[in-house]
């Protein structure tokens, strides 16, 4: 069996979404019985320079030009070149103009239906479009959770039958996470990091509710109930500036800023948290709470969409959109005790490995069988 992959995106960001598609990926192609041919854009990235030589594996570049040319244009050109059984789209939507037999495409969420107000107005029609089009055209659609296979279904009319339910997995490198204290400096020297830190990361964007965190946040600093300071990392989206308009000086000076946290990193400064935040208001899946889970960081999570099902009972809750919890749960969770933290702990690694790329890849496989 010939599969085509669609990777160009992984040249663009490096967020949830293509690390989805690319630990998926990962995963597929040790099955030597099957060939794969991965489109990538510019050049080989980087986690598939060496796998890229394996005798079942064909790579092919294409030419970056400016986005929305790429996407719509210039990929379905190329890939209608190609003969595959099956053409996988695990990061973002099929291309408009591709028509293939056997295409699959991914919708991780309906947050363009759902919650149209957090996206601007064109990233929320072009998604609208793309996802319909996928539901028109493709044999199949992968989405992330039950709840939004739930959500694709019952809001869009789609057919659950031709839903594949596969999951987001958790990378070896956080299951296995050791605090080493010489690599904790260097990456405090690297980030700017204090001693202690709350962490929340995510896209800095409406949808990750950042304002409700700093507002919960602020609330304690100037009653004098919080000392530890608030590290917000993440890649800049839209509408972040006025993240902190209005807000005190000294509180402001205990709230610091990342900005992307390069992949190998990503252990280190989950790992060093006192406590991870994830004040979202919508979720396809919620990868980052789960990752600090396996890397022995307590969990406060608010209880949007799908979160309490990829969660379970090893995170901490709050309710979607109420600062007056969220301030409750940021006292309650820095004010527990040994015992208490170290259950929480427990229970958030024996969560997190019910989720496997290995396993979600084997599902994938089963399907185009």
């Amino acid at each position: 069996m010939t599969i085509l992959i669609d990777l160009t995106s992984l040249a663009d960001n490096f967020s949830g979404i293509e690390r989805y598609a690319a630990c998926l990926v990962l995963e597929l192609i040790k099955n030597r019985n099957n060939d794969y041919i991965l489109c990538f854009k510019g050049k080989v990235h980087m986690l598939f320079e060496s796998v890229s030589k394996q005798e079942n594996v064909k790579t092919v570049i294409i030419e970056a030009c400016k986005k929305l040319l790429f996407n719509q244009v210039k990929l379905p050109l190329v890939i209608r070149k190609y003969r595959a059984d099956y053409y996988l789209f695990l990061a973002f939507p099929v291309p408009w103009l591709l028509w293939k037999k056997n295409m699959v495409s991914t919708i991780h969420d309906i947050c363009c239906w759902d919650c149209p107000e957090t996206m601007n107005g064109m990233s929320k029609w072009y998604f609208r479009i793309s996802h319909r089009l996928a539901m028109l055209k493709c044999s199949n659609i992968i989405t992330i959770s039950k709840f939004s296979e739930q959500r694709i279904s019952e809001r869009l009319n789609y057919d659950a039958n031709k839903i594949w339910l596969i999951y987001c997995g958790i990378d070896d490198k956080f299951n296995t996470f050791i605090e080493d204290k010489g690599g904790q400096e260097n990456i405090k020297k690297k980030y700017n990091l204090p001693d202690k830190y709350i962490l929340s990361l995510s896209t800095l964007e409406p949808r990750k509710n950042l304002q409700l965190l700093v507002k919960a946040y602020r609330k304690l600093v100037l009653r004098g109930d919080m000392s530890i300071s608030l590290v917000l990392a993440g890649r800049k989206g839209w509408k972040l500036d006025a993240l902190l308009n209005g807000i005190e000086q000294s509180v402001k000076e205990q709230i610091y800023f990342t900005g992307f946290i390069a992949d190998e990193d990503l252990p280190d400064v989950y790992g060093n948290a006192t406590l991870f935040v994830f004040p979202s208001k919508y979720e396809g899946f919620g990868m980052p709470p789960l990752e600090a889970m396996a890397c022995g960081t307590p969990v406060l999570s608010s209880d949007a969409s799908s979160l309490s099902e990829v969660l379970g009972d090893a995170a901490l809750y709050f309710k979607n959109e109420d600062d007056s919890d969220l301030t409750m749960g940021l006292l309650r969770a820095i004010s527990l005790n040994a015992e208490e933290i170290k259950r929480l702990i427990l229970e958030g690694k024996k969560q997190s490995e019910k989720f496997s790329w290995a396993v979600e890849a084997k599902k994938i496989e089963s399907r185009m069988r």
